[in-house]
């Protein structure tokens, strides 16, 4: 099966291809969880002001226990 990258994805590699150490590489590892993560957090924030998710809701989640039964 061949890979088929985006031009976005292409962008991406190309970059990182340039990485000479470890160093680099943890810091774009980094940058991008970081970016995903205030991508998240300003979607919250958006649900927030919409009204269609407050505390209450998020407290709640941490009740919930959304396991799967496993049967061994």
């Amino acid at each position: 099966m061949e890979a088929v990258f985006s031009t976005y994805q292409m962008q991406i590699l190309d970059s990182i291809s340039r990485v000479q150490d470890e160093n680099e590489m943890r810091a774009i590892r980094d940058l991008i969880a970081e970016y995903f993560s205030n991508k998240a957090l300003d979607a919250m924030d958006r649900l927030c002001s919409d009204g269609k998710l407050n505390t209450t809701i998020i407290q709640s989640w941490s009740k919930e226990h959304n396991r799967t039964p496993y049967k061994y």
